[in-house]
């Protein structure tokens, strides 16, 4: 069961499973009928979004999600301490979409299953379709979270 609510102690989501049914349709993507497997979906994008490097500090350091945050401002607007930013919501609702078809997170076990290898000048290698392992990459995702997120070439510093 999914819990929006920051305030919980059990709070697991940015987004409801209401917000993923607007974002997709409102964008034309198919999502599962299926309330739980909406909820699942959610989860797992929840994971993904646990492993971004955000701005600004934890608003409670005993609060179970990385955001709310205090500190943050995107687009030279401070953001409230108490609010999950819209886009944010829409991030994982489409990561979710994203986790229909793909692995968010695979484990890593070096490359998928080489079926055809050939050496005539260039070295050419053939994988069995579905079954590379490779990180999952997003270039939308930091348009959606920008302000909110540290690019990966950034580098936090803090005075001591």
């Amino acid at each position: 069961m999914l819990i929006t609510d920051p305030a919980s102690p059990d709070f697991n989501s940015y987004a409801s499973a209401a917000d993923l049914q607007e974002f997709a349709a409102a964008r034309g993507y198919a999502i599962p009928d299926d309330a739980a497997e909406r909820e699942n979906l959610l989860v797992q994008a929840m994971d993904y979004l646990a492993g971004i490097n955000w701005r600004g500090c934890r608003t409670n350091s005993s609060q179970p999600q990385a955001w709310p945050r205090s500190d943050v401002k995107a687009d030279g607007v401070e953001l409230p301490d108490s609010a999950i930013p819209r886009q944010l919501v829409q991030a994982q609702c489409r990561l979710a979409i994203e986790a229909q078809e793909i692995e968010l997170m695979p484990s890593f076990d070096a490359g998928g299953e080489v079926v055809q290898e050939s050496i005539s000048g260039a070295v050419s290698v053939s994988y069995a379709p579905g079954t590379s392992r490779s990180a999952a990459s997003f270039p939308w995702l930091s348009n959606m979270l920008r302000g909110l997120a540290v690019s990966s070439g950034q580098v936090r510093l803090v005075r001591g």
